[in-house]
């Protein structure tokens, strides 16, 4: 089936984080975290109207990136995101979604989470604003510790081209406040979320060497490492000293990412052969800052200079089965969907 032409067209960007602390287990089980999520213009795509005469649920995907066509749509978390919609709203009108996944899976990018926002705010808009932006995050919350943060932001774009609204675009901002978009300090299980207003004149090269990285596999890892080696989580930074680092150049950065420690450690050796190679490849070829995004599999190189971004992305195309060049979304100050 072709990507849809009526409803809405809404964008989901990805995240990279630039900075991961993790912190040791919870008694609810649960890791804390410290970290600088920072939005891209990268992301997938969403199409999304209504059934007219129908009360049901229908989810196409499509894209470059291929889901397993083995699990039932009902286990996919934009599907999810519109029952649990549904569910808080009182809505029951039916709907058809249409995924263009560009965002691989298991990257570290946050692809489904965004998903699932872009589900959460659109289906919002599209009923009237039923919900306001605090009861759409507590919903997020349930979603995934990943969705409240696509949600604080706000930065959703949706265009509507229904015959009767062809040139309306709105932003995800009615009922909801100021739009923000960008950067956040997130700390808790990734439901504390504080914004910040910073510049970010930099872009960046995405690499993923097509390894699928479980998160809960991951933390798991981290846990035996820290048991087995007698190591102990380095202490919480501060959001003001990590603010004040980002307002640095990218040569100075010092963010670090707790799960590349412990993946170069005891990962995979398929896993700390990629790895090693790409953060390698994106240095040499003029990054100012490398890490790893999230739990993986995504590397990604910061760039002060787009040329040499440039450079690099048409080199490790041919290197690397999934490269990106992308921007902070805060860059620009407003990502439109065209």
């Amino acid at each position: 089936m072709p990507i849809m032409r009526g409803g809405l067209r809404v964008a989901a960007p990805c995240k990279i984080n630039l900075h991961l602390g993790v912190f040791d287990r919870r008694s609810d089980g649960y890791h804390p975290i410290e970290s600088i999520f920072q939005l891209l213009e990268f992301g997938d795509v969403l199409w999304i109207d209504s059934l007219k005469k129908s009360s049901g649920i229908e989810l196409c995907v499509e894209g470059p990136v291929s889901l397993n066509s083995s699990v039932p749509p009902e286990q996919n978390i934009a599907y999810k995101a519109v029952r649990l919609f549904q569910s808080a709203s009182g809505d029951d009108s039916g709907w058809y979604i249409c995924l263009e996944k560009r965002v691989p899976l298991g990257a570290g990018l946050g692809g489904g989470s965004s998903d699932a926002a872009a589900v959460l705010l659109a289906l919002n808009q599209l009923t009237g604003y039923p919900l306001s932006r605090q009861q759409l995050e507590n919903l997020a919350a349930k979603l995934g510790s990943d969705v409240p943060f696509f949600i604080k932001c706000g930065i959703t774009e949706t265009t509507d081209y229904s015959a009767a609204n062809a040139s309306t675009v709105n932003t995800g901002t009615t009922n909801a406040g100021t739009a923000y978009a960008g950067t956040a300090y997130v700390t808790g299980r990734g439901e504390q979320i504080e914004l910040i207003d910073v510049l970010a004149p930099w872009c960046v090269v995405l690499v993923n060497p097509a390894l699928h990285s479980s998160t809960p596999e991951a933390f798991a890892m981290l846990d035996t490492f820290r048991q087995k080696s007698g190591a102990y989580p380095k202490p919480l930074i501060g959001r003001d000293r990590l603010v004040r680092m980002l307002e640095t150049h990218p040569a100075s950065w010092t963010f670090y990412n707790d799960f590349l420690e412990v993946f170069m450690e005891i990962g995979r050796p398929e896993m700390q052969q990629s790895y090693s190679a790409i953060l390698r490849d994106l240095k040499a070829l003029g990054a100012d800052f490398v890490n790893l995004s999230g739990s993986g599999s995504t590397c990604y190189g910061v760039f002060s200079a787009v040329e040499s971004a440039k450079t690099a992305y048409k080199t490790l195309l041919n290197r690397w089965p999934f490269v990106e060049l992308t921007f902070p979304l805060a860059r620009r100050g407003n990502a439109v969907v065209q």
